[in-house]
């Protein structure tokens, strides 16, 4: 456990509970102080009385579940949290005894003992004195080669013996790998139980670290090994660049990982930097299944040279069509995936109690139903707490009974006592007869024999009633054992239907699982489905290779149908996508927002006319502005020719030049910041020429326009980001030029943007 140069250790009170005291024993440990604490815990500080040492100790307690109660003894916070916090400290445990069987595991904390105390367990391991990874990152910045194969290899051993165990760490991070003196590192804070608990109880949060955690602890998909060789190769990764890898969940949407074999840091291995790329991929089937098959890449560059190749055809810039359909392909499934889990983890017993109907889709799903599933579920609890009254009820009658025969038979013990007294009591009164007998001799024999036959009779009816009682206690000892006897059957038969009642439960929860893992993966497939379709339609759209006049002559067409795409900008933003799904829809058609061949076709036809006068206005258009500019350059030349007239002798033959010919330069900002326009402008006489600059597009001319009074106005093209690379947005551009300036603005619905071009 940590014990970092300068430990800042936290006192009991920045702990969300109490902690033990200074001084407190816990088996044959005092407690020193506090270590650390998080959501699951407090780790201590303490000394083993025994050998003398200090050692660190981990004490189960999870805030959501337990709180401490009178300063040691660790109980549940409530009767509902009771289970799962039981079920948590046998997994605690069970963490312990695992991690107690890899003694000697190379790079890997060393357990001495586990003790189940004040309610709660606590795991007792070495005390390992160092510099985390994280906090040596934050001094130094970055680590060189030998420092990251000192860290590596150590490590692989390690987790190669605990995945043998069956075990896995599923949260290494800087944070959770300690070196010493020497560099060597120790992995720390094994997070079994918690993992486990996690999926449990809806109380407790997950314990990953975003950038360190594979994309299948995000979800319910299965762990295993290669989840451990995604966290250890973030954590490299971290460590050779500086920086935290993406979120495995963002790259399941966009995936901008920059590869370390394009990154080719200095001194490192290419076979090294290759297997920690191959480490790092989103998917879990491409990555290492196992310590064994990553370390041959990590050594080998062969294994290095088919990582490249793998990770080149990941790509998402080699085919940005294919990417972009991935990328939407990959958005739909994990955002049901999620939120999938988020149903999970809100609480099993909800879909149990009310599982979906297969035929509705699980964005369909409303809060309404959540709560009556809630209320179905608390009905059940209620339920069982009302049997559970019962059942108590039951055993708190048998124990009355059971105390009432204890006391008949005392009391007929007594009788029995006291009908042995009484008949030793006549022997006694017998004897003294006789005795008065022979003592009377001289009386008469008839006084004697009265007084006899008195004694007599006073003794038999003592007897008799010695006798009658004993039978009275007799009769209430059978009553109350009877009473017995019917309280033991009423206790079993409710005992039985408790039991036929959690069987009846638990088959309906399975029956009700399984409809509702039958309604997922319905719902799954018609989401891969209709992401598939609308992939496939939109390759072959792109398959079309639609220019800027065909896509707004299909705008025209959209709106001539009463599809309005409000606007003809050639650029299908949302807008004419939701309006081409709707003109698909109106036609039987699958709505994908895409067009192939045929219906491009089709739409033509039926705005037949609109397009004609679509391309009839076009062309006057253009035939105006044409005509417009041939006036103006005519009456340009005109008063140029007047001017040369009225100018000196000397000057007459010398061509007419304007004060604001030349060439100016500069950039044009977009969108806010985000989109750049290099522009190249020549002007001569009452125009200017140019051209917008793209280095993976090219240039794209275009002509304005110049007044005398040096007013420009025209239209340009330039690149927009938001759309895949090579498609241009039209701007309406205006401006001045004075003094060796321009001043120049670009504007578009949506869209503005303005820079200065300076001369020369």
């Amino acid at each position: 456990m940590i014990d970092e140069a300068n430990p800042q250790v936290a006192p009991p009170s920045a702990v969300g509970f109490v902690a033990l005291q200074s001084g407190q024993i816990v088996g044959r440990y005092e407690i020193i102080d506090v270590l650390g604490h998080g959501g699951f815990g407090i780790t201590y500080r303490a000394r083993d009385t025994r050998l003398d040492r200090e050692v660190a100790i981990k004490e189960y307690l999870p805030a959501a579940l337990a709180v401490r109660q009178g300063g040691t003894t660790v109980l549940p916070r409530s009767t509902e949290s009771a289970a799962d916090f039981a079920w948590g400290r046998d997994r605690f445990v069970s963490e312990g005894q695992t991690l107690a069987s890899l003694e000697n595991a190379p790079a890997i904390v060393r357990l001495f003992d586990f003790i189940e105390a004040n309610g709660t367990a606590y795991i007792v391991m070495e005390l390992v004195r160092g510099e985390t990874v994280e906090s040596r990152l934050r001094r130094v910045g970055r680590l060189s080669a030998v420092e990251v194969d000192a860290i590596l290899w150590p490590l692989l051993d390690g987790l190669a013996r605990v995945h043998d165990a069956g075990f896995l760490h599923r949260d290494i991070k800087p944070a959770n790998i300690l070196l010493d003196e020497a560099g060597a590192p120790t992995l720390i804070d094994f997070g079994a139980s918690r993992a486990a608990m996690v999926g449990r109880s809806t109380l407790l949060t997950a314990i990953f670290t975003p950038g360190f955690a594979a994309a299948e602890q995000f979800t319910s998909a299965r762990q295993g090994p290669w989840t451990d060789i995604y966290g250890l190769s973030a954590t490299l990764y971290n460590a050779i660049t500086g920086r935290v890898p993406p979120s495995s969940f963002d790259r399941m949407l966009d995936d901008d990982y920059q590869p370390l074999i394009k990154l080719a840091p200095a001194g490192f291995a290419f076979a090294r930097l290759a297997g920690i790329d191959n480490g790092l991929a989103v998917r879990a089937a491409d990555r290492p299944q196992s310590i064994a098959a990553w370390r041959d890449i990590l050594s080998r560059d062969a294994d290095a040279t088919v990582a490249v190749r793998r990770l080149a055809a990941r790509s998402p810039k080699s085919k940005p069509a294919a990417a972009s359909a991935r990328s939407r392909r990959i958005a739909v499934y994990a955002g049901a995936a999620v939120a999938i889990l988020a149903l999970a983890m809100g609480g099993y017993f909800l879909l149990a109690a009310k599982p979906q109907p297969q035929q509705v889709a699980l964005q369909d799903m409303k809060v309404e139903d959540l709560e009556k599933a809630l209320e179905a579920r608390r009905r059940a609890d209620a339920e069982a707490a009302e049997k559970r009254r019962l059942e108590e009820e039951a055993q708190k009658k048998a124990a009355a009974d059971a105390e009432a025969k204890q006391a008949a038979d005392a009391a007929l013990a007594k009788a029995q006592l006291e009908r042995e007294q009484a008949e030793a009591e006549l022997v006694k009164v017998k004897a003294e007869l006789e005795a008065q007998k022979k003592a009377a001799a001289l009386q008469t024999d008839g006084v004697r024999q009265a007084a006899a036959e008195e004694a007599q009779r006073k003794a038999e009816a003592e007897a008799e009633a010695r006798r009658q009682a004993e039978a009275d206690a007799r009769r209430k000892a059978a009553a109350e054992a009877e009473a017995q006897r019917l309280a033991d059957q009423a206790l079993a038969q409710a005992q039985a239907e408790r039991e036929r009642a959690e069987a009846e439960a638990k088959a309906k929860a399975e029956a009700e699982a399984r409809q509702t893992a039958e309604a997922d993966a319905k719902i799954r497939a018609e989401v891969e489905a209709r992401a598939k379709e609308k992939a496939d339609a939109e390759a072959a759209e792109n398959g079309l290779r639609l220019t800027q006049t065909d896509r707004q002559r299909l705008q025209v067409a959209l709106t001539a149908q009463g599809f309005d795409t409000r606007g003809t900008d050639g650029a299908f933003g949302p807008r004419t996508r939701e309006m081409v799904a709707a003109w698909q829809k109106a036609r039987n058609q699958s709505a994908t927002g895409f067009l192939n061949a045929a219906q491009r076709q089709q739409l033509q036809r039926e705005a037949a006319a609109a397009l004609q006068k679509y391309d009839d206005d076009k062309k006057k258009a253009e035939e105006d502005k044409k005509k417009a500019e041939e006036e103006a350059k005519k009456k340009a030349d005109e008063e140029a020719k007047a001017k040369a007239a009225t100018a000196a002798p000397s000057t007459a033959t010398a061509p007419a030049v304007s004060t604001f010919d030349g060439t100016y330069s500069g950039v044009v900002t977009l969108r806010g910041g985000n989109l750049f326009v290099s522009i190249t402008l020549t002007v001569s006489g009452g125009s200017a020429s140019g051209q917008t600059s793209d280095r993976a597009c090219g240039a794209l001319p275009f002509t304005l326009a110049v007044s005398p009074a040096g007013q420009i106005s025209g239209s340009a093209r330039a690149l927009d980001s938001a759309v895949q690379a090579c498609v241009f947005e039209t701007f309406s551009v205006s401006g001045k030029v004075n003094g060796g300036v321009i001043e120049l603005e670009l504007s578009r619905p949506g869209t503005r943007g303005r820079g200065t071009l300076k001369k020369g």
